[in-house]
């Protein structure tokens, strides 16, 4: 524990010797700063001219950096740790709902993390400036090396170690709707390439390059508004019902409080259901009741007897619970599941969790950290079971569903797959988090997968945010975090596949390229078209 401490207060010039005291301490502590003022950018805030300042400056001190790799990898984590400490701080929210057994975990968790997803922002800032020595790049082409690099290691980031797209750079185009329509043609890191390119060109800072990095965005706004005219918010037929019952997390699994959650949500449900009979779905949230709802009876007999029964076969209703399932062993596997019922107690169908989240529902290597006595936060013995990917709940009478469990919202290839759905439905609960901006993070990431696939979004969160999302990232209805209630409101239509959905990564490839190929053109305009 102590050299973890000393490694971290060396990286920020607060230890004496080693080869890292020698690089300028102000720069170090600038990077930083940079990078802990950018998630400003990010939901809730979204200040976008605070966090293209903050990444152009970056862009700025690593040029300025360039002939010592050693300089610009160190420049590459400060700013990557400032980044995912301040946007990340609130992960620690979760170690204090049980704070008794995992308070000792905090200072590691909001720190390591950090320090592991800034080592992606080091090594691309270290291979750039590489490139630059070896090459002997010019300004404009360096800089533009650093976006490819920080491009492609936001694209690591996504799928090494069952990856973490959190804050990545697209995310801050969120708050402008015509902005986030690029994600339904270039996908997340499409978008997020071109919200670097224009940092790129103000880091430039010449007049020509500050007029270019307006131009990015003022463009793809133009163009993001011409499709959201062409596409105008249309209603639905299938009226859904929204369960958000906020239920705090430290209460949930209380064996004294459970038949008070569980009336409370029966009870919301029923009122619901008294208010609009015509109701085709009721979805509730991420592991709803702390129960086993479908072992036994007991459940089907709880929803018939509470329910109005609005007609003989019952209204759908989409749910999260836990699951197990008999082993060859005879032990269970437990499964964080999406179950389908009718309110006349029938059970349709159902779908498992396939993105599990590391340290919070498994362990990675389980066996051997349970042994020393470790455990994830749900606190489930053996952890839980990823279930099949690009699962669907299809049941005559209901679009075709497309379940996203909890943080499977922030995953685009999870809802994308064969066939494609009718509607994503992210059931989740970041009751975990409190009123912290961790929620607003998720929601925003589960918003822009409607966009990029061209398909409604219905969202459900047991503390919050719950939502109903058009194809074009409209909200068409909103329960805010912390709040209890309900809310009726009919599914927005599927729209045509976006050309992201066709083509997928394609595009991004293609961006690839072509940015390499510019690079190349500007770093050998005066050989190619005898231009200075």
């Amino acid at each position: 524990m102590r050299h973890y401490w000393q490694l971290m207060s060396a990286a920020f010039g607060t230890a004496n010797g080693g080869v890292l005291h020698r690089i300028d301490r102000h720069k170090r502590l600038s990077a930083l700063l940079f990078g802990a003022v950018l998630p400003l950018g990010f939901a809730p805030f979204f200040w976008l001219p605070v966090y293209y300042l903050a990444l152009a400056a970056f862009f700025w001190l690593w040029w300025r950096a360039c002939g010592s790799i050693r300089q610009q990898a160190i420049l590459g984590f400060c700013f990557g740790f400032g980044q995912f400490f301040t946007g990340l701080i609130w992960v620690g929210e979760a170690f204090l709902v049980e704070a008794e057994l995992f308070l000792w975990l905090l200072p590691f968790a909001v720190t390591l993390m950090p320090a592991g997803l800034a080592v992606f922002i080091a090594a691309a800032a270290a291979l750039s400036g590489w490139c630059v020595v070896r090459f002997n790049l010019v300004k404009l082409p360096a800089l533009l090396v650093l976006v490819l690099g920080l491009s492609l290691a936001d694209l690591a980031r996504a799928h090494i170690l069952t990856g973490l797209p959190w804050n990545q750079p697209e995310q801050a185009w969120a708050g402008v709707l015509p902005l986030a329509q690029s994600l339904a043609y270039l996908g997340a890191h499409g978008t997020a390439l071109l919200v670097m390119l224009s940092a790129a060109l103000m880091a430039a800072a010449s007049r020509r390059t500050l007029l270019l990095a307006l131009a990015v965005p003022l463009v793809v706004g133009v163009l993001g508004g011409v499709r959201l005219h062409q596409h105008p918010s249309v209603s639905g037929t299938l009226p859904v019902m929204l369960v958000q019952p906020n239920i705090p997390q430290r209460e949930k699994w209380q064996p004294d409080l459970r038949q008070k959650h569980i009336d409370g949500v029966l009870r919301m449900t029923a009122t619901g259901l008294q208010a609009m009979p015509q109701l085709g779905l009721i979805i509730w949230p991420e592991t709803a009741l702390p129960a086993l709802i479908d072992e036994g009876t007991g459940f089907a007999d709880l929803i018939r007897a509470r329910l109005p029964q609005t007609r003989p076969t019952g209204v759908a209703l989409l749910t999260g619970a836990v699951r197990r399932q008999k082993t060859f062993d005879g032990t269970y596997a437990y499964f964080n599941s999406a179950q389908l019922w009718t309110t006349s107690g029938l059970f349709l169908a159902h779908s498992d969790k396939h993105q599990l989240v590391p340290f919070g529902e498994y362990l990675p290597m389980q066996s051997l950290l349970e042994a020393i006595g470790l455990q994830q936060l749900t606190r489930l013995r053996g952890g839980y079971h990823a279930g099949a990917a690009d699962a669907r709940l299809s049941v005559p009478g209901l679009p075709l569903i497309a379940p996203l469990i909890c943080y499977e919202a922030i995953f685009p290839a999870l809802a994308a797959g064969a066939p494609r759905p009718d509607v994503l439905i992210n059931l989740t609960n970041d009751g975990w988090f409190g009123d912290s901006i961790g929620p607003h993070q998720h929601f925003t990431q589960a918003r822009l997968r409607a966009i990029e696939q061209g398909l409604p979004l219905i969202r459900v969160a047991n503390t919050g945010i719950s939502a109903v999302v058009d194809a074009q990232g409209r909200i068409r209805a909103k329960i805010e975090l912390g709040r209890r209630g309900i809310h009726i409101e009919t599914l927005p239509p599927t729209a045509p596949p976006t050309l992201y959905a066709r083509i997928g990564l394609w595009g991004y490839g293609l961006l690839i390229l072509l940015l390499g190929l510019t690079i190349f053109i500007l770093q050998n305009r005066r050989k190619l078209f005898g231009i200075g």
